[in-house]
């Protein structure tokens, strides 16, 4: 055999190997996909009528949703696996049962109601308030925050002094401006007419969140204590800014404070709990 058909021989074989060989991989690679495609996957499904506003977590609770397996082929985009992904959520669509849960059936009860009531916690209604910038954090103040509410106090045992300088007694410095804290760990709902929802943007533009800096504040409180806060709107109010874990701890009403932290040279910041009086 001369040399030239050898190597027309040798390479004939190779073309038809690699020819085999890449048959195999697509073969393999259909199959691949087609086991994927039929794989079982485990998702949340309408087992019976769930009309339009229903809540998701008591259709939950009565296994009107329920696990089931679905083929992945037959997936919708979007599919919920997991009940957590729609929890606290209401039904955006009626369902007549059968249907695959997407992101799109469920969504917040405000969207659907259009009702503001629906931000407020159990048991609490919504009041306003309106503060200077100096006397609201200088508008730093967020819908969410928690915020203690204090009011001047006037003292009506003692004599009615317009000054506005301390005054020294006999008993230590005498408050012209005393205020009580009123209330303690107050959940901010709103500021100006922003509960915090982004504001709408132009198509492709991310969002922007609703810039605080109004006077005007909205609380949420049990209705008891919204009373109590209304009867105080003609005092003049503050608020100071809590941390996110802040806790409430006593505070006295102080109209006459013995001495001052910067005259005994004591740092205004307690380290010791027996300083903070916690």
């Amino acid at each position: 055999m001369s040399s030239r058909r050898t190597l027309i021989l040798i390479g004939a074989v190779v073309i038809g190997g690699l020819a085999a060989f890449l048959t195999l991989n697509y073969v393999r690679g259909v199959e691949s996909e087609n086991a994927e495609q039929n794989q079982l996957v485990e998702v949340l499904v309408a087992a019976g009528p769930i009309p339009k506003g229903a809540s998701a977590d008591e259709a939950l609770t009565t296994e009107l949703i329920g696990v089931d397996d679905r083929r992945r082929a037959d997936l919708p985009a979007a599919v919920v696996r997991r009940p957590a992904e729609i929890a606290g959520l209401v039904a955006a669509v009626n369902l007549t049962g059968g249907e695959i849960i997407t992101t799109s059936m469920f969504i917040p009860d405000t969207e659907i109601s259009g009702s503001k009531g629906t931000s407020l916690d159990k048991g609490n209604v919504a009041v306003t308030i309106n503060v200077e910038e100096s006397a609201g954090v200088a508008g730093l103040i967020q819908p969410g925050d928690s915020v203690n509410i204090l009011a001047g106090v006037t003292d009506l045992e003692g004599p009615v002094d317009e000054s506005t300088d301390l005054q020294r007694g006999p008993d230590g410095y005498r408050l012209p401006g005393a205020v009580v804290v009123a209330f303690q760990d107050v959940k901010v709902l709103g500021v100006g007419q922003s509960l915090g929802e982004p504001v709408a943007a132009e198509e492709g533009v991310p969002a922007e969140p609703a810039v605080a800096g109004s006077g005007l504040i909205t609380v949420q409180l049990p209705p008891a204590q919204a009373v109590r806060l209304v009867g105080m709107l003609g005092a003049r109010l503050y608020l100071t800014l809590n941390r996110p874990d802040f806790e409430p701890v006593p505070i006295p009403f102080e109209g006459v404070v013995p001495d001052l932290p910067g005259e005994q040279g004591v740092s205004a910041y307690p380290q010791s709990a027996e300083e903070t009086g916690q």
